[in-house]
Order: structure tokens, then C-alpha cells, then sequence
């Protein structure tokens, strides 16, 4: 098995299971209650509303992790893994070996962050 394969294979693997993981986590608060019906008062009202909301902004960032995993994966079968969305350029192995749901290059992904001024 050649090199680039191997890599390949060892990156799908991470991507499946942690991808394993998002769908496990995703379903469980998909059924989880923040509140249990009962008479609240304003307190109790305001707590369940933050905690609604923190589950919402948690639930989000894992479904878009979920996403960007399930295009990696895709990248892989299509053969056009690790190459920038952006510039088209390679994007290193050291960035993928730590993000492999990368889809930018490290330049690009810093000038997309980068504030506008």
C-alpha cells in the first residue's frame, strides 16, 4: 500500500470516528429535555431559557463539524482531499494530521478569519 493510500486510510478512519461520535452526540440532545414541565417560576423560567440556548449554540457547532466531516469524507472518495476549496493549493499534512475536516490552507483559513478593515 503506497504511502499517500495509507495516510488516506489512517485520516478516514479518524474522520469516521469521531463522525460516529457527532452522531451520537447530536441524537442525544436532539431527545434531550432542558426543562421538566413543571410550574416555574421567573428564575426557573430564565435558567431553562439559557440552558435552551446553550444547547442550541452546542447542537449547531456539532452539526456543522458533523458537515464539514461528512465533506471530508467525501473529498477522500473524490480524490480531491487536502487540496485549499480556496486557492486550490495543498493543504499541509501537519494542519490535516490536527484538522482533518480542513478545507482551507492555513493562509487562506487566516484571511478568511481575518477582520475587515
Amino acid at each position: 500500500m503506497s504511502d499517500r493510500k495509507k495516510y488516506l486510510e489512517e485520516i478516514k478512519e479518524k474522520l469516521l470516528k469521531r463522525k460516529n461520535e457527532l452522531e451520537e452526540t447530536l441524537i442525544s440532545l436532539s431527545q434531550e429535555k432542558v426543562s421538566d414541565d413543571q410550574v416555574q417560576d421567573l428564575g426557573d423560567q430564565a435558567l431553562s431559557s439559557t440552558m435552551e440556548a446553550i444547547r442550541g449554540s452546542y447542537q449547531n457547532t456539532e452539526q456543522e463539524e458533523y458537515n464539514m466531516i461528512l465533506q471530508a469524507l467525501k473529498a477522500i472518495e473524490d480524490g480531491t482531499y487536502g487540496i485549499c476549496v480556496d486557492c486550490g493549493q495543498p493543504i499541509s499534512e501537519k494542519r490535516l494530521k490536527y484538522y482533518p475536516n480542513a478545507q482551507r490552507c492555513l493562509p487562506c483559513q487566516e484571511a478568511l478569519e481575518a477582520p475587515l478593515v
